[in-house]
């Protein structure tokens, strides 16, 4: 064999290499983007599970904080290091059920135990003998006496709805009569509990109302931080000021 004819076959030989090291960093790169995913799922997964609970809201009983359509999500009241204190303010994730159906709602906590609460006809507070100075929400029109009404929504207009099917957990606590402001004031709520509105106090299933009632801490999930539905109102909440 000639010295030309080894050379190229020595040149056909890296070549080949040059060809099985770059099918074979491909192939490390190909298997390294898959565990990345599984990891980011995972990571996704446990998050939601442990972390988050992404919630439908169905109603405007929250606007303009939450409107209905949105999808809020909510930093989990058992979440380590996350869950927050539950505070006069907090826009709390809370669970009710209401004419045998058990349902999850965004509320805003207005007292605390121990707390003396009154509302008036037109939904404004007074707290402990003080008047509430309250930014975030929009009182009663006259006559207006009307429960939250669902708002339709499904998979099309909303790619992050949930089922209707009743979640098992224990229910929030309801009065022992079905109505709408039938609560009796000056109010103080008992240790253990909080009193909750809607900032669009022309919905009225909240604590005012016995079908809904007060909640009971231990029936808090969450507490809303975020909308991530849709689009263009996406972002952190501003919750506005504490109640104090």
């Amino acid at each position: 064999m000639s010295q030309d004819s080894k050379r190229i076959t020595e040149a056909q030989v890296r070549r080949e290499l040059t060809r099985i090291d770059d099918r074979a960093s491909r192939r490390r790169a190909g298997i390294g983007a898959v565990v990345i995913l599984a990891l980011a799922l995972l990571a996704g997964t446990l998050a939601m599970r442990f972390l988050f609970i992404m919630t439908n809201i169905r109603t405007d009983g929250m606007s303009e904080t939450l409107k209905g359509g949105d999808v809020a999500v909510s930093v989990r009241s058992d979440a380590p290091f996350l869950g927050g204190k539950i505070e006069r303010g907090t826009l709390a994730l809370v669970r009710y059920s209401d004419s045998g159906m058990h349902h999850q709602t965004v509320r805003r906590v207005i007292a605390m135990g121990g707390d003396e609460v009154s509302v008036g006809d037109d939904g404004r507070v007074t707290l402990n003998g003080e008047a509430l100075d309250e930014p975030y929400a929009t009182y009663c029109t006259p006559d207006a006496q009307s429960i939250d009404e669902v708002i339709p929504g499904g998979a099309l207009e909303n790619p992050f709805a949930q089922s209707d099917a009743p979640p098992q957990a224990q229910a929030v606590p309801t009065g022992v009569a079905e109505g709408i402001d039938d609560m009796d004031y000056p109010l103080t709520v008992p240790e253990g509990a909080v009193f909750v509105l809607c900032d669009n106090r022309d919905n009225r299933l909240d604590s005012r109302s016995s079908r809904f009632g007060l909640v009971a801490e231990a029936d808090i999930k969450g507490m809303a931080r975020a909308i991530i539905w849709p689009v263009y109102r996406a972002g952190l909440l501003d919750i506005g000021p504490a109640v104090k």
